[in-house]
């Protein structure tokens, strides 16, 4: 079976491994690894985009709102927004798509000011998640001299995708919308790295040192979810077992439909 497969894969893998599978066809679902709740490094920008889309959703902010850039707010970026001049107007829209196609940290820390990081978690407690949590803004030196870490539970997260699948996360125009912007991002070297650029894949990556996630909907011709986390990795290790078992679950939902 499948889950014999991941074992055998990440069994001699060091540090913290969690991954979670389910086949849409059939609702087979499984778990390997050592651990459910990983600190949650870039991941932590899907439960952001959850939150400004539902408070668009809902009428609280609007998407065309504009934010104009200062200084001081620029953080080390993937993004583009660190190199962008003081005093450059962006909307809300601008932010969420730069954070999440191309993980742009300084739009995180404007967009989670704007909406309030409690009212991200207490967001994730109305859907029934109490593991995953943002608790503080990124490259913040004062939380992290102090353990404060944000974190992400990998079953929490199937169960995410499941319902954005299902268009039942907040809403199915927010359920539609966090796919379409998953197909745009642009780190594609774990999930995506063995296929075809012909299959659609909507997910979110986290990376930092020793940690790398990957989770999100493989739109093949048997769709399946697929999410994988680590902390405390060799991360070079950790990617190619990553990128073995995304072909692994292809492979398995391509026999079994």
């Amino acid at each position: 079976m499948l889950n014999e497969q991941i074992k055998d894969r990440i069994i001699n893998i060091s540090g913290q491994f969690g991954v979670y599978y389910k086949d849409i066809h059939s609702g087979y679902s499984c778990f390997e690894g050592n651990a459910d709740v990983f600190i949650a490094a870039g991941i932590a920008k899907l439960f952001l985009l959850i939150e400004v889309l539902r408070q668009i959703d809902q009428g609280e902010i609007r998407r065309d709102a504009v934010h104009t850039l200062r200084n001081e707010e620029k953080v080390p970026s993937i993004g583009a927004i660190t190199s962008l001049h003081e005093g450059i107007e962006l909307t809300v829209e601008d932010l969420y798509r730069v954070m999440t196609t191309v993980g742009d940290n300084t739009a995180f820390n404007i967009l989670a000011g704007l909406v309030g990081i409690n009212q991200i978690n207490q967001t994730l407690s109305s859907l029934g998640y109490l593991h995953s949590r943002v608790n503080r803004f990124l490259f913040d030196q004062e939380g992290i001299s102090k353990g404060i870490e944000n974190y992400s539970s990998v079953h929490e997260l199937g169960d995410m995708f499941e319902r954005v699948l299902n268009g039942q996360l907040i809403s199915s125009k927010v359920s539609n919308e966090i796919i379409e912007l998953l197909k745009l991002q642009q780190r594609d070297y774990i999930i995506p790295y063995h296929f075809s650029d012909l299959i659609g894949i909507a997910h979110q990556i986290g990376e930092d040192e020793g940690i790398r996630h990957d989770a999100g909907i493989v739109f093949s011709k048997h769709p399946f979810i697929l999410c994988m986390s680590t902390n405390q990795v060799d991360v070079r290790k950790a990617e190619s077992a990553m990128r073995d078992i995304a072909l692994l679950c292809l492979n398995y939902s391509i026999r079994v439909n």
